[in-house]
């Protein structure tokens, strides 16, 4: 049975009368509030846990909605991964309230994007607060929601990310079309790439079909997608992946011991590829994201199979149930 979910807490007052009646508009727009903030912080996590490119599944923003139950909110899906979205909620409202700065935290395009939400998400909740004060975190420990980094938050919530620096999953290519250009893709539509003068032709010419690489430029954005990445300084190959966390539509499990995935392209079929050898996992998809995404299936299966089950196992079976009960959390 999957451990109950630590209950979170957002209470909205009268600033003048702790005891004074909350009018519903004013604490449903706070709700929409904490939801939004939950929602993006959620969907940076994913991003960052997971490694993917492109946009997220429409079911990852569900894996994230509050809905009231008896007890209070809570989600209907098992895992951990909205109360460590709800934690890192209260994290954020706790920087806000702590310094007058916040500290600078993005590193790339992502996070740039995803900081800049979370901000203005942070900033539209103090504003519908006039006249109110809120309150969070769980039992024992609830802490009061003030705003002292206003115009710190307001300066990471008007940042521009294009043309920010990033590093992105792909491969890379010669364009067909214009002698001297070169593409990368993790998909089925590939965007310009433009190198740093640093980089030796002899090096550009190393990157083309050596497989799945990490390139680090500038990433040029067109409405919140990447249109092309220039000023690269470096492409190199990452020969593993590892996840903490398996995440599918309907569950999500942590990990005590990463599970480790082996990336692969096959440029004749425009295949990606994720390999686990001691598990026997072994997807190819046309992107990078439907090859994540369909790694966590496969391993969400075996896992249900082999280390949820209470069935004694023999042979190379035996192996995989030890193998994933090795990373498991005791």
């Amino acid at each position: 049975m999957a451990p109950q979910m630590q209950q979170f807490n957002f209470k909205v007052v009268s600033a003048e009368d702790e005891d004074a009646e909350v009018p519903v508009a004013v604490a449903g727009q706070i709700m929409v509030d904490v939801q939004n903030l939950i929602s993006h912080i959620g969907e940076l996590m994913v991003r960052q846990e997971l490694r993917t490119q492109d946009m997220l599944p429409d079911w990852i923003k569900d894996r994230f909605t509050l809905r009231m139950q008896g007890q209070g909110a809570g989600s209907r899906r098992d895992g951990a991964l909205l109360e460590d979205a709800l934690t890192k909620v209260c994290a954020e409202l706790d920087r806000a309230n702590l310094s007058t700065t916040v500290p600078e935290e993005v590193s790339n395009h992502i996070e740039a994007m995803c900081r800049r939400e979370i901000a203005a998400d942070v900033l539209a909740l103090w504003d519908h607060l006039d006249g109110y004060t809120l309150t969070y975190g769980v039992e024992g420990d609830m802490r009061r929601f003030r705003m002292n980094a206003r115009k710190s938050l307001e300066t990471e919530a008007s940042k521009d990310p294009s043309g920010m620096s990033g590093a992105i999953i792909g491969v890379v290519s010669h364009d067909p079309e214009r002698r001297g250009r070169w593409l990368i893709s993790n998909s089925q539509a590939p965007v310009p790439l433009q190198f740093s003068d640093s980089v030796p032709q002899q090096d550009r010419e190393s990157f083309v079909g050596a497989g799945p690489l990490i390139a680090t430029g500038c990433v040029v954005l067109e409405d919140g997608r990447m249109t092309g990445l220039r000023d690269v300084s470096a492409c190199y190959v990452f020969p593993v992946v590892k996840f903490h966390r398996i995440l599918t539509e309907d569950r999500d499990v942590l990990l005590l011991n990463p599970v480790l995935a082996c990336p692969g392209y096959n440029a004749t079929k425009g295949m990606w590829t994720l390999v686990n050898e001691d598990l026997g996992i072994d997807v190819s998809k046309p992107s990078w994201d439907e090859a994540v995404w369909a790694f966590h299936e496969y391993f969400m299966f075996l896992w249900e199979t082999y280390a949820e089950s209470n069935d004694e196992f023999e042979g190379e079976e035996k192996d995989v149930s030890d193998l994933l009960r090795s990373m498991a959390f005791p």
